[in-house]
């Protein structure tokens, strides 16, 4: 009588071995038991940008946003230096359209390189150039909109090659960059800067589009041209132009410059239509991720720089299209790797191959009684 009950209790520890064991071949989503550290993103604002992060027609809307989600943490640094102190926890640093003036000093410079070493990534946003034509022009800050020379001065720091803002030496004494120009596909005749860009314009097999179907934008141009890096340009009708005085564009040929002339001045006019110039380019970089953007503004809460009357001269650059997903699509991409909740899966698989031991190890002995 005792055999048939110990086949009958082995048949019932192999069973719930098996079912263990085939349990645990099953991938589940699972809340983490341990709380996750945010992501820290820095916002630097200590470079004289112009966009303010505090206010609402600034960046507060957009950080506010992100802030919101339980993946990130916002902070901004207002009085520091980005030294290794400011930059030791930051998984993220964000940097917008610094002015000509404030350069960063080789002590930030080598801090950010190492920042970078270590894994975190850097989002560089710039702006357009506008002219007196802009409504923006009676904000005597944003005269000197699109000054993203700070920014290209400082990749040449970190000797991080690959794309930089596209600007003009047109002068002895001022550096103008770029601004993206299309009458074709602009919200106002008079604002042909104002663009509104479809999905043919951007790769939508990389993860910063994910859903994204329509962006609206005013922004500086990248630089060259070809860059293998670019992952979103202008349309075939699309140009760049840059100031050249308060009054007038540089690229006053189009759109009868040939590309034999471009191609022997290319500071003097830019990039000319059927050039697809580049306005956003994300790539590795020496372990880390970095974006570099031609627009700041299409992320604010500013108004359209439309003229008044139009529709839309009223709408802020925050609720257009797909502006707000795409910055947060940006983080998740930079971020990729830097908090990933544990996998339940090898534990599950430990405990598994402990209890399936302990079972082979009581087989045997009654085996041998």
């Amino acid at each position: 009588m005792r055999m048939p009950r110990f086949n009958n209790t082995s048949r019932i520890i192999v069973t719930v071995i098996a079912l263990m064991i085939l349990l645990s071949s099953f991938q589940l989503n699972v809340r983490a038991q341990a709380q996750l550290d945010p992501i820290v993103v820095l916002y630097d604002a200590n470079h004289h940008q112009q966009i303010d992060p505090f206010d609402e027609e600034g960046l507060k809307l957009m950080f506010d946003m992100v802030n919101e989600s339980s993946r990130y943490i916002v902070r901004i640094n207002e009085d520091n230096p980005l030294n290794a102190s400011v930059l030791n926890d930051v998984d993220i640093l964000i940097m917008s359209d610094p002015d000509a003036s404030s350069e960063f000093t080789q002590e930030e410079s080598s801090a950010i390189a190492e920042m970078l070493a270590n894994g975190s990534s850097l989002l560089a946003l710039g702006n357009p150039t506008i002219s007196q034509n802009s409504t923006y022009w009676g904000s005597q800050p944003f005269q000197d909109l699109g000054e993203n020379i700070a920014l290209n001065a400082l990749f040449d720091q970190i000797n991080m090659s690959g794309v930089r803002f596209s600007v003009n030496y047109t002068t002895d004494d001022r550096i103008w960059g770029d601004t993206l120009f299309d009458y074709e596909h602009s919200l106002h005749g008079n604002s042909s800067w104002v663009l509104q860009l479809d999905s043919s314009t951007w790769d939508t097999t990389h993860p910063i589009f994910k859903d994204i179907n329509e962006l609206f934008t005013m922004t500086a141009t990248l630089r060259p041209i070809d860059a293998a890096s670019a992952v979103a340009r202008g349309y075939d009708s699309s140009f760049a132009q840059f100031r050249r005085g308060p009054y007038s564009w540089g690229n006053v040929s189009f759109p009868n410059m040939s590309l034999t002339e471009f191609e022997k001045a290319p500071l003097s006019y830019s990039a000319i239509n059927g050039t697809l110039p580049p306005w956003l380019a994300a790539f590795e970089y020496n372990g880390s991720r970095v974006i570099v953007a031609g627009s700041t503004m299409m992320f604010t809460g500013y108004n359209l720089d439309l003229p008044d009357g139009d529709p839309k001269s009223d709408s802020q650059w925050f609720y257009q299209g797909d502006n707000a997903r795409l910055f947060m699509n940006m983080l998740d991409w930079l971020s990729a790797g830097s908090a990933e909740p544990p996998s339940a899966i090898v534990p599950m698989l430990t405990i598994s191959a402990v209890i399936l031991l302990v079972g082979i190890v009581y087989y045997l002995i009654k085996k041998m009684r």
